[in-house]
């Protein structure tokens, strides 16, 4: 970790982040000299996606003195609202934090970090990096990744995924273990997940099904996949995820667990960023097979709809196995067939996000609350009646949901799902749909 420097005490929130805090942490890290100092800050948002599993700004700093010290950061501090319950939560933020201390050649590249520490007994933490924004440019779902800007990506994407081949076990497991860095398909996981999606499924299925709503974009999943879709994936997540564990064959890698728009930043090809891109963001890191950050990346809305084109997706999917391949020293035998089935198994890792971790968000609708109340809601609001960020925010949910909607429906992920069986773990409570939602 980056420790909080002596005499400086962890911030709470982030009002906490202020011009005195600053001065301090920008002198104890030889930035700024002693005669030197940060007389104002100004905060700015940083993303429309940002801020569901900790909050988070941009600081910008005015000096006293003129210096050639960064002047732009980024904060994280703990969430304001709570998504998934606190115990999780903070398992996410010590893998954030952690992630921006581990060895740069065998990890994403991600800006430099002043702070990245915690304090769980007194409820402090923290992160303060670089602003990636200053030197390179994000790619909020405004502007979804091409073809050649995912193909770019993917030499660094194999890389990290070659170094950490294996870590299921062996001396690449250990770091993993100690924090906390399950596999994707593991009983602790799905059992997480096997509680909190009950929450959302019922209401994500109406919403995905209503033909007028500016979310589906007149393709409702009733009709292009199949009746409560998400519903029926829920009950059946064990199952779907059974091929994936490394007990049953499937291979195992590090995932970064978000890497999507507002996660990633383009730059200039440098010394300091070799790769000319970079991520930030690793509170969902987590252990899966080879393709798993290739298939969230390539299913996260984030991209253009020709990325997710099967001729595309073939040829990306292609460029990226093929390097795989010839550095590989644990997969010599790995086929395509099976790196294609990890895939799209994989490619449903958001759509769990947007169940489960959404089912807040969706349940919040139906009081008329966030941006799922112009479906979920009985005041008759529509998009006009939304904030900016709100809008800002149903962009990614609608994109998302056609990124969905292509890929499950060119794997025929529906019938896959009706031949399994269901969960036999324990299940949350499913979330009970009010009457006048019910048979839209």
């Amino acid at each position: 970790m980056v420790k909080i420097p002596n005499g400086m005490q962890l911030p709470r929130k982030l009002d906490d982040i202020d011009a005195r805090f600053m001065t301090q942490l920008l002198r104890a890290r030889g930035l700024i000299g002693e005669d030197n100092e940060v007389t104002a800050t100004e905060d700015e948002g940083v993303g429309m996606t940002a801020g569901y599993f900790s909050s988070i700004k941009r600081v910008k700093c005015h000096f006293k003195r003129q210096t050639d010290a960064a002047n732009s950061f980024v904060v994280k501090t703990w969430p304001d609202f709570e998504l998934a319950p606190k115990e999780q939560i903070a398992g996410m933020f010590e893998k954030d934090i952690i992630a921006y201390t581990m060895p740069s050649e065998s990890f994403y590249p991600r800006p430099q970090v002043y702070l990245a520490d915690f304090d769980a007994s007194e409820d402090r933490w923290a992160l303060l990096m670089d602003d990636a924004s200053a030197f390179g440019t994000q790619k909020l779902h405004e502007t979804e990744l091409t073809t050649e800007e995912v193909l770019h990506m993917v030499p660094k994407l194999v890389e990290v995924a070659v170094a950490w081949e294996g870590c299921h076990e062996g001396p690449k497991s250990e770091p993993l273990d100690q924090l906390g860095i399950v596999h994707w398909a593991s009983d602790e996981n799905l059992a997480a997940f096997r509680q909190i999606m009950p929450g959302g499924a019922p209401l994500y299925d109406i919403w995905t099904n209503m033909s007028d709503s500016t979310l589906v974009n007149g393709y409702p999943w009733n009709k292009e996949l199949g009746p409560n879709f998400t519903s029926l994936f829920t009950q059946k997540l064990e199952a779907f995820y059974e091929p994936i564990k490394p007990e049953n064959g499937g291979t195992c890698t590090l995932v970064h667990g978000d890497i999507r728009g507002d996660n990633l930043f383009f730059c200039p090809v440098t010394e300091t960023y070799p790769n000319g891109w970079l991520t930030i963001d690793f509170q969902l890191l987590t252990r899966g097979p080879i393709p798993s950050d290739l298939a969230y990346l390539m299913n996260s809305g984030s991209v253009l709809p020709e990325v997710y084109d099967p001729t595309n997706r073939e040829i990306i999917s292609r460029r990226f196995y093929e390097a795989f391949m010839d550095q590989t020293e644990l997969y010599k035998g790995y086929s395509y067939d099976q790196f294609q089935s990890e895939f799209m198994v994989m490619s449903t890792v958001l759509l769990i996000y947007y169940i489960g971790f959404g089912a807040n968000i969706w349940q919040a609708g139906i009081q008329n609350e966030q941006a799922s109340r112009v479906e979920m809601g009985d005041r008759g609001e529509t998009e006009a009646d939304l904030t900016p960020e709100e809008r800002r925010q149903r962009m990614w949910w609608r994109k998302a949901t056609a990124n969905f909607r292509v890929t499950y429906k060119d794997y025929d992920v529906f019938n896959r799902l009706q031949g399994m069986r269901d969960n036999v773990g324990a299940m949350g409570p499913w979330f009970e749909v009010p009457e006048r939602l019910r048979n839209l």
